[in-house]
């Protein structure tokens, strides 16, 4: 039997979930009287978490399944690894110099903004 809604939440609301949640309420609001910055802050730090879930998952995942479906084609064709990506070989030197600028430009500006 499925429980209603309101079933749901009467079975939920035990005293001890009642003290967690006026807890968490009371440091939340606390925290935000005490510094508003970080109700900005956390809309910030939600954004990123969606972004990083959203694109950059799919984006990792994309490569991985592209590699595997051309494993396949590859393996049809008899070539071997060096054969059938030699241009990723090729530019691979280039990729990597640029993962490290890019990388040194970060760590720049984290240190320009800390002033560390």
């Amino acid at each position: 039997m499925k429980l209603t809604l309101r079933q749901r939440w009467r079975k939920a609301m035990t005293a001890d979930n009642m003290v967690d949640l006026c807890v968490d309420i009371f440091l939340i609001v606390f925290d935000v009287l005490s510094s508003p910055i970080l109700i900005v802050m956390r809309i910030v730090r939600w954004c990123l978490a969606r972004f990083i879930n959203e694109h950059v998952k799919t984006f990792i995942k994309s490569i991985v399944h592209w590699f595997l479906d051309h494993r396949k084609i590859r393996l049809a064709r008899g070539h071997n690894i060096f054969r059938y990506y030699w241009y990723l070989w090729l530019l691979s030197p280039f990729m990597l110099f640029a993962l490290w600028m890019l990388i040194a430009v970060m760590i720049g500006f984290r240190q320009g903004v800390t002033g560390a």
